[in-house]
């Protein structure tokens, strides 16, 4: 017998059977079901808080201006 035709590393068998790939879909399309909305969620969350964060950014941009212009023409 011949060892060269021999897979060194077998694999074990990945076949499903046909209920198994259907409980496998199903628990796949309702995991994406369950993320999608959370996903959303978080993005707005995330947008609104960088709107926010930009916001005082602006502003705190707008008072350093306003307070050199002022130091400028008290000389």
């Amino acid at each position: 017998m011949s060892s060269a035709n021999r897979d060194p590393n077998p694999r074990p068998s990945t076949a499903l059977s046909t209920g198994d790939e259907n409980d496998l879909v199903k628990a796949v399309d309702n995991l994406l079901n369950n993320l999608g909305p959370k996903f959303s969620k978080v993005s707005a969350e995330l947008f609104a808080k960088m709107d926010e964060m930009s916001q005082r950014l602006d502003d705190m941009e707008a008072a350093i201006k306003a307070g050199n212009n002022s130091e400028s023409g008290e000389s």
